[in-house]
């Protein structure tokens, strides 16, 4: 009984190990992979960082509408000749001067300036998010076709391993067959070729997923030395479980995405920040009125006398206070109004030219985007019936073969055929998941999606 347990000992260290490695590999699907690629990314820290300026614009916008306070304090020493303040003569000597001043001005009227700048402010708030949300899109989309291309390499180098080992089994029984007299040496040849390419293929298709997978790791900015392990379930899903195409036409999915596309809703901010330039400059040529208000005191002593009062009862004395209204009328600003009056016009329709020139790119998009889901979906189905038809077709040849009724070029014609076949229908099935996540991306859903 001892022997046993000192023998299963090592084996059951063995397996907790080899599962404690199995679950430390964590297995990343795409939705966790641009996760983390918005949050690790330089543009979209950027963007947040402006959209903080632009809440902070707003805040100084809205200032202004509150009163301005402003104090001072002065200290003078005179020495030499002086006006003496009491007989209002010049005589010579040294004196202390002291002042003190608090003052607060508010603007009453500047031509609608105020509250257009606030308006402004807030457009400019709107267009700093609408870009904050275009950098975390057009990020996770990039790591999305990042994920679909390591995808797809990594399921050719697996179709390709798969055809590796088939004609390894096809050279082994070729061999097998030229030494009991069935074959002849041209078919072991012939054979031997084909696996050559099977192998040289199979090398190839790593190097390109190797490749594949580190640029993914760079636009998710992840560790290059670190492993990342993808989740391949979408590999194994058949096409006809696929089939959730909505009723929703491209006309609708153009409706939504006029409210929801960041982009277009950075190119409406910018036109109506641009309206409220055009309004702010008509506070150029329009009279200003300020209200404005303080007090004052001061202290006044010559050096080396005595007799003069304390400090708080000049203080007091001296106290004063005054309040008043200015206007300022621009009479001639040397055409700078007119001027700055006319290139806001100007700047205004350029914004709005752009704006329209953004919703018509933004359709074709929609358009080119739901025709592509249609296409795809449509030819997911077609490849994988093509799949089915050419798998049938290989293994019918390759038993004809092994029997002696077809040649070693018929097996590998149709062995060639069956692989572009799955490997079309591969990549036909990840396009089509891509594009039904890009015309939900425009109908205003989140790309990435958690699970709640």
């Amino acid at each position: 009984m001892k022997r046993n347990i000192t023998i299963k000992k090592p084996l059951l260290l063995l397996a907790c190990l080899c599962s404690l490695n199995l679950t430390a590999q964590e297995v990343w699907n795409v939705d966790r992979c641009m996760a983390y690629a918005v949050d690790h990314n330089r543009t979209v820290k950027q963007r947040n960082l402006e959209a903080d300026n632009y809440r902070l614009e707003r805040m100084k916008a809205i200032g202004q509408f509150l009163p301005g306070v402003s104090g001072g304090v002065s200290a003078q020493y005179n020495f030499g000749r002086s006006v003496d303040p009491e007989t209002n003569t010049y005589k010579s000597e040294s004196t202390f001067n002291n002042g003190y001043s608090m003052e607060a001005s508010i603007s009453i009227f500047r031509g609608g300036s105020l509250i257009n700048q606030v308006r402004k402010s807030k457009a400019n708030l709107l267009l700093g998010k609408a870009a904050l949300q275009e950098a975390r899109d057009n990020t996770a989309l990039e790591t999305f076709q990042a994920y679909i291309d390591a995808l797809y390499y990594y399921g050719t180098t697996r179709l390709a391993r798969q055809k590796l080992a088939e004609s390894d089994s096809l050279l082994y029984k070729t061999r097998r067959q030229e030494e009991l007299g069935l074959k002849g040496m041209a078919d072991v040849a012939q054979m031997e070729a084909q696996q050559a390419t099977d192998a040289y293929n199979l090398t190839h298709q790593h190097n390109l997923y190797e490749t594949a997978m580190l640029t993914l790791k760079q636009k998710m900015n992840f560790p290059s030395e670190d492993s990342l392990i993808l989740d391949t379930c979408l590999l194994e899903q058949s096409a006809f479980d696929q089939i959730q195409l909505a009723t929703v036409q491209a006309e609708e999915v153009f409706r939504l995405a006029l409210t929801y596309n960041p982009t277009l809703k950075q190119a409406e901010m910018q036109k109506y920040a641009a309206k409220m330039d055009r309004k702010i400059s008509w506070s150029s040529v329009v009279p200003s009125i300020t209200f404005y208000g303080g007090i004052s005191s001061s202290y006044y002593k010559e050096l080396h006398k005595t007799g003069y009062p304390q400090f708080s009862t000049q203080f007091e004395n001296n106290f004063g206070s005054y309040f008043g209204i200015s206007m300022s009328i621009p009479i001639f600003n040397r055409l700078s109004g007119i001027a700055n009056m006319r290139q806001a016009r100007n700047n205004y329709r350029i914004a709005t030219e752009q704006y329209e020139a953004q919703k018509e790119e933004l359709q074709k998009l929609v358009q080119q985007a739901v025709q592509d889901r249609e296409g795809y979906l449509k030819e997911s189905i077609q490849m994988e019936k093509k799949v089915a038809s050419d798998s049938l077709a290989y293994h019918v040849t390759r038993r004809k073969y092994e029997e002696g009724l077809m040649t070693s070029l018929d097996v590998q014609n149709n062995a060639a055929t069956l692989l572009e076949s799955q490997t079309g229908l591969l990549q036909s099935k990840l396009t089509y998941l891509m594009k039904c996540r890009l015309v939900d991306y425009y109908k205003g859903q989140d790309i990435i999606r958690t699970k709640e």
